[in-house]
């Protein structure tokens, strides 16, 4: 099935990308601007500067006093956000399409003035937020590590993903106004970002705003190239055991698989939705239900643009020996590896996503992300029209081989986590 999402491209002097579709159901407009600058644009001792500049982007603007943007959207019955992952930072807003000139205006104030309004004082305290914000989702939660150690476990120290994207608390702390002023006049700049509106939208009214409220920011110097060097075949088996205020022993396993955009991802993804797709997922049967050695567990992937991860994550009882865990999952990623497997659970995976997929876009704000996606990532924002098609390409016999080429012993991270009762000193 190929879907039908049908846009335009244009693309401003200052190298600005702008990519419009038309959905007039609904008179609401989505406004998707993304810039190609993530965690691993990031050099070691300044981690997080990608997350932090984030927040700083929210703290006003020339001719935006802070905190104001929240409270002009949200004051026309808008929302709003933002988010940053390794690969890309984003900002987005929906509101009702007779605001859109609005949302241009904000989004456009702060790429092109936001350091006129940079202080000290912001500064410091979005850096206290960001600190706190670690502090609660790594370093007091539960767990809270195990992303930043997995990542440690599976990437070299100078590779731009042995990093967590919220940085190490270190860094942040030395992070400096110049900086971060370093950091916007690298990546925040119009050449290096991509605006995408979906929605209750007139096309050419809308280029007139876009050129009224961007046209005028300057093109930005040429970002800094990366040399990527990571080949996953000659990566070979990390283990680490932790300890913490556990009250489980927790399983955490990852396989290096190939980059994001790969029909080896597509093929990945699918095998996820096998695994733990709800309760009639493969793990979550035979581990919770069958065995009932484990409360849950489930696998997901890590996509991202220079080489990616699939991830399963086991919560034990709290008798439960890891080790046993582990080996149960292996014996149902070696079912898949030898083929058991049969065409009515596949085709019932691929008619859940496709089902998931066609839903989602459904939303104008969705549609927005995946264009951007698809453009920022791949130079080619139509590829949000063939991503069922791939998944419906999918046989038995590639789940076969990525799982027989990537789910194997010396391509894996383990990480096991145990409560420190269960630690003996």
């Amino acid at each position: 099935m190929k879907l039908h999402i049908e846009f335009e491209e244009y693309d401003l002097d200052n190298g600005l990308h702008l990519i419009l579709h038309r959905d007039n159901r609904v008179p609401i407009v989505a406004v998707n601007l993304w810039y190609k600058v993530g965690s691993k644009n990031e050099q070691i001792g300044k981690t997080g500067f990608a997350h932090l500049f984030e927040h700083m982007m929210f703290q006003g603007s020339e001719h935006v006093p802070a905190d104001m943007h929240f409270q002009l959207i949200q004051s026309v019955g808008g929302t709003l956000n933002g988010s940053t992952f390794f690969d890309r930072t984003n900002y987005f807003e929906t509101l009702p399409s007779n605001y859109l000139e609005l949302g241009l205006w904000l989004e456009s104030d702060r790429m092109g003035y936001l350091l006129p309004a940079m202080t000290q004082e912001k500064l410091d305290t979005q850096r206290d937020v960001v600190k706190n914000e670690r502090l609660q989702r790594v370093d007091n939660q539960p767990y809270g590590l195990w992303f930043e150690k997995i990542l440690e476990l599976a990437y070299p120290e100078n590779y731009p993903y042995h990093w967590p994207v919220i940085g190490y608390m270190q860094d942040l702390d030395n992070a400096t106004l110049d900086d971060i002023n370093q950091f916007f006049n690298t990546y925040y700049a119009p050449n290096n970002a991509t605006l995408v509106l979906t929605g209750d939208i007139d096309i050419k009214k809308t280029i007139k705003l876009v050129t009224k409220y961007f046209d005028e920011i300057p093109a930005g110097p040429s970002v800094p190239s990366q040399n990527f060097l990571f080949e996953i075949n000659k990566a070979s088996e990390k283990r680490i055991t932790l300890y913490d205020k556990v009250q489980l022993p927790r399983l955490y396993i990852g396989y290096h698989i190939p980059k994001h955009g790969s029909q080896e991802l597509y093929i990945t993804d699918v095998i996820t939705d096998l695994f733990s797709q709800g309760r009639s997922g493969r793990l979550y049967q035979e581990l919770v239900f069958n065995k009932q050695v484990a409360q849950d567990a489930n696998a997901f992937i890590l996509p991202m643009q220079e080489t990616s991860m699939i991830i399963f994550i086991v919560t034990g009882k709290p008798d439960s020996d890891l080790g046993v865990l582990e080996k149960l999952v292996d014996t149902e990623i070696g079912k898949l590896q030898n083929d058991v497997i049969t065409d009515e659970e596949l085709q019932r995976v691929k008619n859940q996503l496709e089902a998931r997929k066609i839903r989602e876009l459904q939303s104008v704000s969705t549609k927005a992300d995946n264009l951007n996606l698809f453009s920022t990532y791949f130079n080619n924002p139509g590829l949000i029209n063939d991503e069922i098609l791939r998944y419906e390409e999918i046989t038995k016999q590639d789940i076969q081989n990525i799982t027989q080429t990537y789910l194997v012993k010396e391509n894996k991270i383990v990480l096991e986590f145990y409560p420190e009762l269960n630690h003996k000193s």
